[in-house]
């Protein structure tokens, strides 16, 4: 009988080591796979904006989504990264410290500040980042558009998302000391989608209405003509599509291995779609009681982004069938804040606040009451609770509650201070907004070379834009 061979201790230690390298290297290569997936967000918001803006804006948005991320992406490589979470090092839990420039990061164990960890967060900035550009369309200078991508790259969105993701945040749920209940924001309620939506809702303030929207009272009295609804909804499926890599890419990075999470990767997309689903058969119908009327593509299409925004926060620890229930009440959040919108006079083309901001704070305000109750086994930490649900057996709830009502109330602030700044010099130097001309004859004949589209049809276009008249196809 052949004896057994055994594997001496050398080559197991060698052994072990290989397979450790390769968990790292599937890890480093999927989280930067899920990045790129929700980067191609990106092209979901060109289309949606495309599709909302009038024809004789089209340079100019696209032009804008591009600054969006090139000015981003340099910002954030060489502040940004190390502002949110610079390797441990932070002051006070209010910012990081190090690791500008990604000097820090080299094939790093520690995924959070590699290279692929870099990119995953920036595709999140990214996305944060470009929700105003649609808001404040058609009537904002590219030179505002180009220092709102400057400040939230390096500063305004890395401080946040230190507070509530970073290992030394003061509010995270990664920092097993943080000064309160660790807050519940997975893939960015708050610190991606409220964010925004405040971003957009100040400069929407400042920038003021539309030419023809206002009437002498200063009230909304008519909507001005998208460009192409099938654009709208086209760019609504890629962000669908894209919102599966946007929730699962957290679970990935908190696991750190590869494999280790098929079930809540399936639950966290499960749990999407039903939000999703959901959200858009609320908006259906009650906008159709409402307004006795089947609501635009481009309507609907905010209503199923609306519950893909209210399934941010407590993406990877909510069941999917709580997801009826959230994603409902994110169709009749974003239905009832454009409405209120309009009632104040506030011009928000792609009607970014009420899906991003309202849905963002719902989605931060829902987490705490759904999410699974779970021990925190982390002998360090100073909380009961890794996860605390109020309607899931939580005695706790409450504080984990006020913990994102706290995080969300000082984001919207800090947001808004700097931002309120930031748009007072830009219109002392006459940076804000575009000229009267310019935005009545549209900026893609008073500033670029002429329309976007070149056909008979618009011709006709452009010989009405060029005879000061507001038209679209």
């Amino acid at each position: 009988m052949a004896q057994p061979e055994y594997v001496s201790l050398e080559k197991f230690k060698a052994l072990e080591k290989v397979v450790e390298s390769q968990q790292l290297y599937n890890t480093h290569y999927q989280l930067a796979s899920l990045a790129s997936i929700v980067i191609l967000m990106q092209l979901g918001f060109t289309f949606l904006e495309v599709g909302s803006v009038r024809v004789q804006f089209t340079k100019a948005i696209l032009t804008k989504n591009m600054v969006d991320m090139i000015l981003s992406a340099l910002m954030y490589f060489a502040l940004g990264f190390g502002f949110a979470y610079s390797d441990g090092s932070s002051t006070g839990g209010f910012i990081g410290t190090e690791n500008f420039f990604l000097l820090s990061t080299g094939n790093s164990s520690d995924i959070s500040n590699s290279a692929a960890g870099w990119l995953y967060q920036w595709s999140y900035c990214a996305t944060a980042t470009t929700i105003v550009g649609g808001a404040i369309a058609e009537r904002t200078q590219l030179a505002a558009y180009g220092i709102y991508s400057v400040i939230s790259g390096s500063i305004l969105y890395p401080v946040v998302t230190h507070w509530v993701w970073a290992t030394t945040g003061w509010a995270s749920m990664a920092n097993p000391q943080s000064l309160i209940a660790p807050v519940l924001d997975d893939a960015g309620g708050i610190a991606v989608h409220a964010y925004g939506g405040i971003f957009a809702l100040v400069a929407c303030w400042f920038v003021g209405p539309r030419q023809h929207r206002l009437d002498e009272k200063g009230k909304l009295v008519k909507d001005l003509p998208r460009q192409n609804q099938s654009f709208i909804v086209f760019g609504m499926f890629i962000l669908w599509f894209s919102w599966y890599a946007f929730n699962a890419a957290p679970a990935v990075m908190s696991s750190g291995t590869p494999g280790s999470d098929e079930a809540l990767i399936g639950v966290i997309a499960a749990y999407t779609t039903v939000c999703a689903a959901a959200s858009g058969t609320a908006y259906l119908v009650l906008a159709a009681i409402l307004y006795k009327k089947i609501p635009d593509p481009g309507d609907l299409s905010n209503g199923i982004l609306a519950g893909l925004i209210s399934s941010t926060s407590g993406c990877s620890v909510i069941r999917p069938y709580f997801g009826i229930v959230i994603g409902s009440i994110g169709g009749v959040v974003v239905l009832a804040s454009s409405k209120l919108l309009r009632k104040l006079g506030i011009d928000d083309v792609v009607d970014a606040v009420p899906v991003h901001l309202a849905c963002g704070v719902w989605s931060a305000i829902s987490a705490p009451f759904f999410a699974e109750t779970t021990i925190n086994t982390d002998p360090t930490s100073k909380f009961k609770y890794k996860t605390c649900g109020i309607f899931t057996g939580c005695d706790e709830g409450w504080k984990y509650l006020g913990s994102n009502l706290l995080v969300t109330f000082l984001t919207l602030l800090y947001v808004s201070v700097l931002l309120v700044i930031t748009c007072l010099v830009l219109r002392s130097f006459g940076l804000l907004r575009i000229d009267v001309e310019s935005e009545v004859k549209g900026v893609d004949v008073a500033e670029f070379d002429g329309l976007a589209y070149i056909n008979e049809i618009h011709s006709e276009t452009q010989a009405n834009v060029e005879g000061n008249t507001i038209s679209s196809v």
